[in-house]
């Protein structure tokens, strides 16, 4: 029987362990790529592999918690996330060491998707997106920690002892939420069928509101994921260190905390499709003046820090509206299966945006991975637009 609430410090550090896990690789991408004397395609599984595995695993872990429950599952995934780490540090060969990265992904998976799920479950839905943007400026501190600190460990003492970091960080989540996180589940399932798990999918697949506003925040996602892997290049370009990178790119979690509480403060009066809306557009601006660093009289990492400064802030104000607005669309009894699917996809377009611009050369060309981006943002825009207007449509 739940006796309180799940501590939200304890649930930040969890949902923190997906982006820190990327975060904190991002930095030393350049250093992994020279070590291992591998193409920057290659090089990019590093990042890809790592968010395929979250993808695909976390479809599984919601159905699972329902199982045998949230914290046990939660538990578990620090575990996993803590042992990828050490074991991608011991500078095996580059296959296994890219095997230890999915093995990382598997645990992160799950402690992305659970705190979602307890958080619905602890709170009310009016509750529910206050919450849930305090989690997210919260565990937005952590990828401004790898961010700076990434490049500067990994220029210093090895890209190996960030994988360390990453065990003890793993460590940490483990603990905290062994100690403060209660089960939230009220009634776990008796038994885990894939007939069960094929009506949870199928249902949440014939749910419109829920399909647009999972669609905007898959796509806001993969743009902070997808960056990790082609604004090294840039930064580099435009005369950056690795650690230079980790400082200007942490502007954009600091964007990022903004605008999570600027979304506490003012969504509820707007409404929290409105103010999704109108964060959908500012991420659009953002990445037209990230086009600035390529003219040469500006052509600086502090223009492109202010640009990702500026994507964060927008980022902030729509992702823990539109995962409020996506689960409370659909029935209680599937929201895990919900929550799964929503980071699947998540972790799915971040993967394949990411791997795409890759392909393209916009790791050599920046223009055409903010041509990709931008009209992405547009996509962005329209979804989030038609999940308001059928929202509406579905309130009685």
């Amino acid at each position: 029987m739940q006796t309180k609430n799940p501590s939200i410090i304890a649930l930040s550090t969890a949902s923190a362990v997906s982006v820190t896990g990327l975060a904190f690789i991002s930095p030393v991408i350049l250093l992994i790529k020279d070590h291992y004397n591998v193409s920057s395609n290659e090089v990019q599984l590093t990042i890809t592999i790592y968010l395929v595995a979250i993808c695909i695993s976390q479809v599984f872990w919601g159905p699972l918690s329902d199982l045998i429950g949230r914290r046990i599952v939660l538990i578990i995934g620090a575990i996993l996330f803590s042992l990828g780490g050490i074991l991608a540090s011991l500078n095996l060969a580059f296959e296994v060491f890219v095997f230890f990265r999915f093995l990382q992904g598997i645990g992160a998976a799950a402690c992305l998707s659970m705190p979602r799920v307890m958080l619905t479950e602890s709170y009310g839905v009016k509750k529910a997106a206050a919450k849930m943007s305090i989690l997210l400026a919260s565990m937005a501190i952590f990828p401004i920690l790898s961010a700076a600190f990434g490049g500067l460990i990994g220029e210093n003492y090895g890209w190996q002892v960030n994988f360390l970091t990453l065990f003890i960080f793993g460590s940490l989540v483990f603990l905290l939420n062994f100690i403060h996180s209660p089960e939230t589940i009220k009634d776990k399932k008796k038994c885990l069928t894939l007939r069960a798990t094929f009506i949870d999918f199928r249902y949440l697949f014939k749910q419109s509101s829920y399909l647009y506003f999972a669609g905007v925040s898959s796509i806001q996602a993969a743009f902070f994921f997808s960056m990790a892997g082609f604004m090294p290049y840039q930064f580099e370009r435009l005369g950056a260190s690795p650690t230079e990178f980790g400082l200007w790119f942490s502007l954009t979690s600091i964007g990022y905390i903004i605008g999570n509480l600027l979304s506490n403060w003012y969504s509820n009066r707007l409404g929290l499709e409105q103010f999704s809306l109108i964060g959908c557009s500012w991420c659009l601006l953002s990445v037209i003046l990230m086009f600035l660093s390529e003219i040469p009289v500006i052509s600086y990492p502090l223009t492109l820090a202010s640009a990702c400064f500026l994507f964060g802030l927008g980022n902030g104000l729509i992702l823990a509206n539109v995962l409020v607005l996506a689960l409370s669309s659909v029935e209680q009894k599937r929201v895990a299966s919900a929550s799964g699917i929503l980071g699947a996809m998540q972790m799915f377009c971040g993967a394949i945006l990411g791997s795409l611009i890759v392909l393209l050369g916009g790791d050599k060309q920046f223009w055409v991975a903010l041509t990709i981006v931008s009209i992405l943002s547009m996509v962005s825009i329209l979804c989030c637009y038609r999940g308001g207007l059928w929202s509406k449509t579905m309130k009685p």
